[in-house]
């Protein structure tokens, strides 16, 4: 029995990159190379054990980098990212293969440490055979056997018969895989242009189930509400292990109003992989619209743990808010605005907690919430109440005509149209003092 191996650990994006996956799997066991690679399944401690084993008793982790594969990879708790730490851990050669337009420079500056020393490989998909075998003439050298560590035998026999049964990949879907990558190349607003590279992707591979998630995606930013439901229930019902279509389907549902079924798909999504930060997100947000503030709490704890979004701050400080905990609710709000200044809610917000003891300072984020969102008009009308207390007459009538411009509709018009008559008369003389609002 030899001392040495070539044997390699494969992973990808799961929802982005599992058809290159597929034909490089075939590719690498063409060369007669010992493979494992990552599936879609549920994401329990068994997976995790049973990845990390693998892992550790292989030389080689070889990671596929395609547009927007590896974004994610800055979040603690991504699974993609998990991987590749454990590859770290275990003194792994990484290398990562990637098309040759692959921005490989960029991925090393965003992910820093976690792909030191890894060795940028460039791949063709329409010729994987050829590289796969100069791959292991040039970098997959024989190294010392590792021991694998123990994992669950029966999960690992499961996962090596899926793995014998996986189906050979394409031309039709290796075209398919190209136009869906393009999505990830266009400028972000140019949702039309992702939509046509997602349907033309589809039209070489019908059962494209990430494709349709993406779509869906898409469709919804554009409004086309119907279409990224059927898109969605269509990805769905090909992989039902698709994590992203069930948190985009329940992003869906909450925006229609059904928070029942959107909590069911954030559920769903979280149960396959509890590392998904969004679905935690968007979870939060749903508990909050039933008023479960706890709920809502619990998740955002965990998706700042996982990735400390400005948004998920602001989140957070809303639901303490809602709770009377001003004290947790400005500190979170002061949080989201150092990560981003520019947050005219979170400014907002503050300026209501700030204003029950420090008007002057409550004025200040509302004028700085006005000047990072010249249309927020409930800043308007705070600080025009803050200045018309202060007998600022010019001030408050500059606000209140200004929050009627952009909500003339609102429930408080009548009082501020009547706000507004009393403040030119004062202005006119005619009367002494302010008569609503103050």
């Amino acid at each position: 029995m030899s001392n040495t191996t070539h044997a390699v650990y494969l992973t990808y994006r799961r929802d982005i990159a599992a058809i290159p996956a597929r034909a490089i799997y075939h590719a690498l066991r063409a060369a007669d190379l010992d493979v494992f690679m990552d599936l879609d399944s549920v994401l329990d401690e068994r997976t995790k054990a049973l990845i990390s084993a693998q892992i550790a008793a292989r030389p080689y982790c070889l990671l596929i980098a395609t547009h927007g594969s590896l974004e994610r990879c800055i979040e603690t708790g991504d699974w993609l990212r998990y991987q590749l730490e454990a590859a770290q851990q275990a003194h792994t050669q990484m290398i990562v293969l990637h098309p040759s337009e692959f921005p490989f420079a960029q991925a090393v500056k965003m992910l820093g440490s976690l792909l030191a020393g890894a060795i940028a490989f460039p791949i063709t998909y329409e010729s994987l055979p050829a590289d796969m075998t100069r791959l292991r003439l040039t970098h997959l050298k024989p190294r010392p056997v590792r021991p694998a560590p123990e994992s669950d035998p029966r999960l690992l026999a499961e996962w090596q018969a899926r793995l014998a049964a996986l189906p050979p990949v394409d031309s039709a879907q290796i075209a398919a895989q190209k136009h869906f990558e393009r999505a990830f190349t266009r400028p972000q607003g140019d949702w039309q242009s992702r939509i046509e590279d997602y349907t033309a992707a589809l039209a070489h591979y019908p059962e494209f189930a990430s494709a349709y998630a993406r779509r869906g995606a898409n469709r919804e930013i554009l409004d086309d509400l119907h279409g990224a439901m059927d898109d969605f229930d269509t990805a769905i019902r090909l992989n039902p292990l698709h994590e992203v279509a069930y948190v985009n389907r329940g992003i869906l549902f909450a925006k229609l109003g059904d928070l029942h079924s959107a909590l069911l798909d954030l559920n769903e999504a979280l149960r396959l992989n509890p590392t998904l930060t969004l679905a935690y997100y968007h979870r939060a947000l749903a508990h909050a619209s039933r008023g479960d503030y706890e709920g809502a709490l619990a998740d955002l704890n965990i998706a700042i743990q996982f990735e400390p979004r400005a948004m998920f701050y602001f989140q957070r400080g809303l639901a303490y808010s809602a709770k009377g905990d001003d004290a947790n609710a400005l500190a979170d709000y002061t949080e989201a605005l150092r990560l981003n200044p520019k947050l005219a809610e979170a400014y907002y917000n503050r300026g209501l907690i700030r204003a029950k003891s420090d008007m002057h300072r409550a004025v200040a984020d509302w004028t700085s919430a006005i000047e990072a969102d010249p249309k927020l008009a409930e800043a308007y009308y705070n600080r025009g109440l803050a200045r018309a207390h202060w007998g600022d007459i010019d001030g408050t009538l500059a606000d209140m005509i200004k929050f009627l411009e952009l909500m003339p509709e609102h429930e408080k018009t009548a009082e501020v149209r009547e706000m507004i008559e009393n403040l030119r008369q004062m202005r006119s003389g005619n009367i002494s003092d302010l008569q609503a609002g103050s």
